[in-house]
This record gives structure tokens, C-alpha cells and sequence, in this order.
């Protein structure tokens, strides 16, 4: 057949020279002539050959030249993408891309971690509500009522969670902040026996003055009227 004629000649120009790899892509071949005939209208021989080539190598871990794959199957890039993304979901081959790939595909390394923190909350395990409805004992309405209770109390932690993240930071004191700090403080500890002291002195004039005043007042009245 063309297709597999196309194979062996195209191999080598993409450095494949593995028979593991050349029989994989021949198998894939095979596969696509009974799953892939939606695509006979976009694809040609050659494609098929090219793209049949790439899922193989791609599938044992094969250096491959993507870009010159594309020149070789005669197919412009879009239209090549489209149908290599096609020919591996309908032979069940879809490629695994972790988000550090598609990241550095793309050129937004830095988007890395937020994109893995959204991802790994999309992906939390998610339990079948008839279980937890059968082991709750109450009425369907009573747990359908409870949980989009939860759901929204749950919503509401989330965004204050987020709120306080994004809350700015108290300003780190230097070293000589805290050190002026703390000598205001010690001056503050001083001042107050010293306030104290003060305020006794002038307790005990104020007494003096009272006891003087009073025992000048008790002579008066002792003294008989003349």
C-alpha cells in the first residue's frame, strides 16, 4: 500500500531506524485504515504516514524533529495539528501533557504554580451524593437544602481566605526601629516610679495642710468666750 510504502521511506529522513518504532507506527496504521476514515478528505498518504511515524516515536520516547515532520507531510501546521489531535483521540493515544509542558510550549513558566494550585482544586475527589444521602438518615430535600448550605459557607471561607491573602503585609521593623523602641519603652518604666514619687510628696502636703487646719479650727472652739 502507499501508506506503508510512505512509512519506510519517510523513517529515515526522521532518523527513525528502530524496528520497535517502525512496527509501532505500522500498527497504528493499520488502526487508523478502520477508526481514522473520517479523516481521508484532510489527510493524504503521506500524512497519515507522518503522523503514524510521530505517535510512534512519541509513544516509546523517540527524539523527533516536529517541525520537520509538519514540512514532510505536506500539510500546513494547523491543519496538521488538527488531525494529528484527531488521529490520537480516536486510536485512543492522547498525548500527556503536564502543566510544565504546556507552560514552557507557551512561553508563561511563571503561570506554573497558580495554574497547578487551580488544577489540583478542579481535580478534589468528589463523592456520590445518593451514598451520603442513604447514610444521613433525612429526607432528600432536608440534604439538598443542607448541602447548597455548605456549599455557599464553603464559598464564603474561600473568598475571605483569599481576602486575607491579599491583605499587604505589616512592614518589618528594622534593627534600629526596635532598639529606638525599646529605649522609649524603658524611658516610660522610669518615668513612672518617678511620677509616683510625685504624687506621694504632694499627698503628704496635702494631708499636712488638712491636719493643720483641722487641729487650728479644734484650738479655736476650746477657747472660752471672753
Amino acid at each position: 500500500m502507499m501508506e506503508s510504502e510512505a512509512l519506510k521511506r519517510l523513517a529515515p529522513k526522521l532518523g527513525i531506524t528502530s524496528a520497535r518504532v517502525l512496527g509501532k507506527a505500522e500498527e497504528f496504521l493499520r488502526l487508523s485504515h478502520v477508526k481514522c476514515t473520517g479523516l481521508s478528505a484532510v489527510a493524504t498518504a503521506t500524512s497519515n504516514a507522518v503522523m503514524c511515524l510521530q505517535l510512534a516515536a512519541t509513544s516509546l520516547n523517540h527524539p523527533i524533529d516536529k517541525d520537520y515532520l509538519v514540512r514532510l507531510s505536506g500539510l500546513n501546521k494547523k491543519v496538521y495539528l488538527s488531525c494529528q489531535k484527531s488521529f490520537e483521540c480516536l486510536l485512543g493515544v492522547d498525548s500527556k501533557f503536564s502543566i510544565r509542558d504546556l507552560a514552557v510550549q507557551h512561553g508563561c513558566l511563571e503561570a506554573v504554580n497558580t495554574a497547578s494550585k487551580i488544577l489540583n482544586r478542579c481535580l478534589k475527589l468528589k463523592v456520590e451524593k445518593s451514598k451520603l444521602l442513604s447514610a444521613s438518615g433525612v429526607r432528600r430535600s432536608i440534604f439538598e437544602r443542607l448541602c447548597a448550605q455548605l456549599e455557599r459557607i464553603g464559598a464564603q471561607i474561600c473568598q475571605e481566605n483569599t481576602a486575607i491573602a491579599q491583605q499587604p503585609r505589616k512592614k518589618t521593623k528594622t534593627l534600629l526601629e526596635r532598639i529606638e523602641r525599646d529605649r522609649a519603652s524603658d524611658d516610660e518604666d522610669e518615668d513612672v516610679p518617678r511620677k509616683q514619687a510625685r504624687r506621694s510628696d504632694a499627698d503628704v502636703e496635702d494631708y499636712e495642710e488638712w491636719k493643720r487646719k483641722i487641729l487650728e479650727n479644734a484650738t479655736k472652739a476650746a477657747k472660752p468666750n471672753v
